[in-house]
């Protein structure tokens, strides 16, 4: 049952962020700069458990549409740090709307209640599994940008 809810809730997730020209993955690094502000590659790399050649696939389209900077660190020019830009923090926004809506869907026979309840039943079952140091955002951090 677990696995069937979570291909279709996978499924309809992609298409929202595919919707506004992100893949799930670039979504989940913009949250993580918007939550958490500039991160080093190095970083961003460990957060999305990444590697560091694989997320550059994932920045460089980033940065060619305006949504993220890199630039070189000021105290170590060895490193570049991944900044969030206005457009970048505009289309988490949107993403994020097109993801609530979906979440909305698909949760929407539950009450707050219960879905409060669901969130922080799975919140404990992915902290029992990372051992209570998951690098992800929260449910409700990811893609919740505040004003």
């Amino acid at each position: 049952m677990f696995a069937l809810l979570g291909r279709e809730a996978n499924r309809r997730l992609r298409e929202a962020h595919i919707a506004h020209g992100l893949t799930p993955q670039q979504f989940h690094i913009l949250g993580l700069l918007h939550d958490h502000g500039p991160l080093g590659q190095t970083d961003l790399a460990a957060r999305t458990q990444t590697a560091a050649s694989m997320l550059v696939t994932q920045l460089n389209p980033l940065e060619a549409d305006g949504l993220v900077s890199r630039q070189r660190d000021a105290a170590d020019r060895r490193r570049h740090v991944v900044l969030l830009t206005e457009a970048g923090r505009e289309r988490l926004r949107e993403a994020g709307d097109a993801q609530r809506a979906v979440e909305d869907e698909l949760f929407g026979v539950l009450t707050a209640g219960d879905r409060a309840e669901l969130t922080r039943l799975l919140a404990l079952l992915r902290d029992d599994m990372t051992g209570g140091n998951a690098h992800c955002a929260t449910p409700s951090s990811l893609g919740r940008p505040e004003g």
